[in-house]
């Protein structure tokens, strides 16, 4: 849904993005601003240029709208990528906010911090970057970040009619107990019952002489 974002009335404001990036279980506060800036008892670390994220649209009705969120320049030196690759990266929950600050002394502006993505991360990709002459390498990460519209849309709801997947909602629950013996079974449906030989007709190819011997009780 589209949100509204009340104007500011004031001299000597910024605005920053500020993303809750959760890997491994771990939430990492970030920002594209040039300092620290504490929202509530979260501080977000200053990334600057080296944050990018791509646009997105909002509107009033809900749509897909899935992100790209890329950290650059991260020093090879560091753990950093080690944190990232040895963290289970995919399913972790992300929320983008935009806020107002005054940039005297970096404090946000009461009431002036709004949500405006939340989504899950769907696939990562790390890029590296040579520089011969100075002689270091720096790394990039980019996150694939899907809105949570599109999670819902391609959810799948209900289950299968077999015993196995019945377990997983009700295992006291009987009642598919006896769809793997049914499942390639044959029913001559209105065949007359013949006891001795199945309940209701069931069988494999042995059901003609008993589609003949209707036809004739018809003929009569």
């Amino acid at each position: 849904m589209a949100t509204t974002i009340t104007s500011v009335q004031q001299a000597d404001i910024s605005h920053a993005m500020f993303i809750d990036l959760e890997v491994g279980g771990n939430v990492y506060h970030i920002s594209n601003a040039y300092t620290p800036i504490v929202i509530g008892s979260d501080t977000y670390n200053e990334l600057g240029i080296l944050l990018n994220v791509t646009d997105f649209t909002d509107e009033i009705k809900a749509t897909e709208g899935d992100i790209t969120i890329a950290v650059s320049g991260i020093p090879s030196e560091t753990n950093y990528i080690t944190r990232v690759l040895e963290a289970p990266i995919l399913g972790g929950n992300v929320t983008l906010k935009r806020g107002f600050f005054h940039t005297g002394n970096s404090e946000i502006i009461s009431g002036q911090v709004f949500t405006r993505f939340k989504g899950v991360i769907t696939n990562f990709q790390l890029q590296e970057d040579t520089n011969l002459p100075a002689g270091f390498n720096t790394t990039g990460i980019t996150f694939s970040v899907a809105s949570l519209n599109t999670l819902l849309e391609t959810k799948i709801t209900g289950q299968k009619t077999d015993p196995t997947d019945r377990d997983r909602f009700d295992a006291t629950d009987l009642s598919f107990d006896r769809i793997p013996d049914l499942q390639n079974l044959q029913f001559d449906f209105g065949m007359e019952y013949s006891p001795g030989t199945g309940a209701g007709g069931g069988g494999g190819g042995g059901g003609g002489g008993g589609r003949n011997d209707r036809r004739r009780r018809e003929q009569r």
